[in-house]
């Protein structure tokens, strides 16, 4: 190994910051952790939570009624206290994607307040990623 290169693996500078890397990359993960459960609203007894999975699968599940929707696949976060739901969509060939984008908007959040109780409800972000041609669909 040349000489230049060892100094450089052992020197304090080096491994300092290696060590400040690992650290501030361990730390941002622990920040950006979302929570398992959201709070759908509080009962007499206490709170009432929900799962992200419960929310992400009931969004998936309204989405997938719709005949021109092919499939459907729901992210949950939580950001300012509020629920964002981001819907990645495969669509069949004919769809009409604002009309399909907005009632989704609609129809996502009427399920999240009235099935589950949600109140804190953000942005419904709808993200098209296929187009499915007619013999894939049927």
């Amino acid at each position: 190994m040349p000489y230049w290169l060892d100094n450089l693996i052992h020197s304090p500078y080096v491994i300092g910051g290696a060590v400040t890397a690992v650290v501030m990359l361990l730390l941002f993960a622990l920040i950006r952790k979302q929570p398992r459960v959201v709070r759908a609203f509080d009962a007499d007894g206490g709170q009432v939570l929900v799962t992200r999975r419960a929310v992400r699968d009931l969004v998936q599940r309204c989405c997938e009624e719709l005949g021109d929707v092919a499939s459907a696949h729901a992210r949950v976060e939580i950001r300012g206290g509020k629920l964002r739901t981001r819907v990645e969509l495969r669509l069949r060939r004919n769809a009409n994607l604002k009309g399909i984008t907005g009632y989704l908007r609609e129809q996502v959040s009427q399920a999240l307040t009235e099935n589950l109780g949600l109140e804190e409800l953000g942005e419904v972000d709808v993200i098209v990623v296929g187009v499915l041609e007619k013999s894939d669909a049927e």
